[in-house]
């Protein structure tokens, strides 16, 4: 019988290494299109001007890699995203907050990092199969 429990933790193990050697590989995948996703959607919804497409560009990047890489919170970085939006909005249209540029910016970030926060567990199981 202690073979047999024997045994079976090494097969765990065995399984637990192949998913965390897996994992990484994804991984090194996602530090290449992440940021290439992070620069086109920048240029999607940042506001008019340089300094608005840099921070948005910054800001989508350490979302990306903090929610789909590091697996971090999703919530906190969802509400993050949001304050920096509005923050941005608020600069760039000089203390207002038009609904067009609200919509086109935030509801754009939250959506991808949205996205990828919740995707990526069922990309693993998915490219695992």
């Amino acid at each position: 019988m202690k073979n047999l429990d024997q045994s079976d933790q090494k097969q765990f193990l065995d399984v637990l290494d192949q998913q965390k050697i897996h994992q990484r590989k994804v991984d090194r995948v996602l530090y290449i299109v992440l940021p290439i996703v992070a620069f086109l959607l920048c240029v999607i919804c940042a506001n008019y001007n340089w300094q608005s497409t840099a921070g948005t560009f910054f800001m989508l990047l350490i979302a990306f890699i903090a929610v789909g890489i590091r697996r971090l919170n999703l919530k906190l970085w969802l509400v993050i995203v949001a304050v920096y939006s509005l923050v941005d909005i608020y600069f760039t249209y000089s203390g207002q907050l038009p609904i067009q540029a609200v919509g086109r910016q935030m509801g754009t970030m939250l959506t991808f990092v949205g996205i990828l926060g919740i995707g990526r567990p069922y990309f693993d199981r998915w490219l695992m199969k």
